[in-house]
């Protein structure tokens, strides 16, 4: 898929209702040779930075979902996955200064949601794909 399909993709999603992380994982649903409904399963409590608490953000949720299913699942291997996980993660915090729900919610100009979803769907996409 290209970036613009899977940018498509979470349009359709979010309208759907689903959460920010289930729409991030679920937009990779074929890189990760899964489909749209075992990401869902798995990421439906991360939404709302976890359970609606307002911690870490669904976007970076999905970053370390993504990056453990494309990963080592050797033990020995997490380190990489981590970096990876770290890699994923920069650019949303630079972009946005921070990655917990709470704060992002709370800024006096928040970025909305769909916004921050199409961040992580760009980041990850540079990362594992190319365009035809």
């Amino acid at each position: 898929m290209t970036e613009q399909e899977r940018i498509d993709k979470v349009n359709l999603l979010r309208a759907e209702g689903y959460n920010c992380a289930q729409t991030v994982a679920m937009a990779f649903s074929d890189l990760l040779k899964t489909d749209d409904s075992a990401a869902a399963r798995a990421l439906a409590g991360f939404g709302g930075g976890v359970g609606a608490q307002g911690e870490v953000c669904g976007v970076v949720s999905a970053f370390a979902y993504v990056a453990g299913m494309l990963g080592d699942p050797n033990p020995k291997k997490k380190a990489d996955t981590y970096r990876t996980v770290r890699e994923l993660t920069e650019p949303f915090r630079l972009a946005n200064g921070c990655i917990t729900c709470r704060e992002l919610k709370g800024k006096a100009t928040p970025v909305p949601c769909d916004e921050l979803i199409r961040q992580g769907v760009r980041i990850i996409h540079s990362r594992y794909c190319t365009d035809d």
